[in-house]
């Protein structure tokens, strides 16, 4: 979804990813998923520990769920019109 929307005018605002993406798309498709897996992969580790001795990491892990969540939803929001790749 990323790629297609960025080839449609949108922005990568991720500023490690903004550098990688006009170099090749299978680096940043390569990054962004290991970038991804290694997140999740450390919250699972660390589910049972608490943020800051306040907040346990498991509700910081449903707070990252409903944000990426939020995030497909607005990417599938943006995709609703067709993009004109003839108007580029």
């Amino acid at each position: 979804m990323t790629v297609t929307l960025l080839s449609g005018g949108a922005v990568e605002v991720n500023p490690i990813m903004a550098a990688m993406v006009y170099q090749s798309a299978a680096v940043f498709a390569a990054v962004k998923m290991a970038m991804t897996g290694f997140g999740v992969i450390l919250l699972v580790v660390l589910a049972r520990y608490r943020f800051m001795r306040v907040v346990r990491v498991e509700v910081v892990m449903y707070a990252v769920l409903i944000a990426y969540v939020g995030l497909l939803s607005y990417e599938y929001w943006m995709l609703r019109e067709p993009i004109d790749f003839a108007a580029r």
